[in-house]
């Protein structure tokens, strides 16, 4: 059972043209039902290197499927683009702690796994105030904006993508799947590491349907300014509330609803393109 799950741990990231060190494999490796065990790398490693001799293949400390030896230079490569991109983060995205009803921030996408290509852009998962999503949402915009970072129209390569908003605290209730699971994982919290823990320990129960062993930890990220904390309480008030109606109903009236766009009073997430389906269907896992 051990040997199938490591397989289709491989195969899954293969439909996305990337290869995974050890230790990849075991942070992601698919769900063995009725199986409560946890692996060790060494196990692990057996599986790849003996049971599944003749369908995987190492090279340069990565695993990939018999004949995709090209997987490994083109992480590599990816992992240069990747590096570049960081540098910006940690540039720019450090100055969130100053903007008002922002809890976190964190990195995610190809970016996260060292994936992402020449010319993509750099997805952000934000999790803000309970209530005020909206203000928080049009504070973050203005600033990537104002950098002239912001994703948009046809602006795509090493810009700022803020397509996914949740409120704090916020169990996920759709859209389970391994690539969701996975997407959340992998996410590499900028600020607001301790909200951003709270959320994944909320949605652990749901990963366990998808990962045999999620794991992860609390980093530790700067702390909110005094600037942010006295904006806050500033709008802690009916005013504040009215502000944040009056945000929502501008912004409501200039999303166009569709398909894998998801519109609620406490998340809004815009993936119109749907990666993930196309990637587990090309997994077929």
């Amino acid at each position: 059972m051990l040997k199938e799950a490591v397989l289709k741990t491989i195969r899954y990231f293969d439909a996305q043209e990337h290869c995974l060190t050890l230790i990849d494999v075991s942070k992601y490796l698919v769900r063995i039902p009725n199986e409560p065990r946890v692996f060790s790398l060494s196990e692990i490693q057996n599986a790849l290197e003996k049971d599944l001799a003749g369908e995987v293949t190492s090279k340069e400390g990565f695993y990939f499927l018999q004949g995709r030896e090209e997987l490994v230079k083109r992480r590599l490569q990816n992992h240069y683009y990747a590096s570049l991109r960081l540098k910006r983060v940690k540039k720019y995205l450090p100055f969130v702690r100053h903007l008002p009803f922002i809890a976190s921030v964190s990195l995610g996408g190809s970016e996260a796994i060292s994936n992402s290509k020449k010319g993509s852009d750099i997805d952000l998962l934000i999790i803000t105030k309970s209530n005020r999503m909206w203000l928080g949402r049009l504070a973050i915009t203005l600033y990537t904006q104002v950098l002239g970072m912001r994703r948009h129209g046809d602006l795509v390569a090493d810009r700022f993508c803020l397509n996914h908003y949740i409120s704090a605290p916020k169990l996920l209730d759709s859209d389970h799947n391994l690539y969701t699971t996975i997407e959340y994982i992998s996410q590499i919290p900028i600020y607001g590491g301790e909200v951003f823990y709270e959320f994944l320990k909320n949605n652990l129960p749901w990963f366990k349907e998808y990962l045999h062993q999620p794991l992860f930890e609390l980093k530790q990220t700067p702390p909110a300014s005094p600037t942010k904390k006295f904006l806050e309480k500033l709008l802690a008030n009916p005013a504040g509330d009215w502000l944040e109606k009056i945000a929502g109903k501008y912004q409501l009236g200039r999303i166009r609803i569709q398909e894998y766009i998801i519109v609620e009073q406490d998340e809004l997430s815009f993936h119109p393109d749907s990666k993930g389906q196309q990637v587990l269907q090309k997994a077929r896992i």
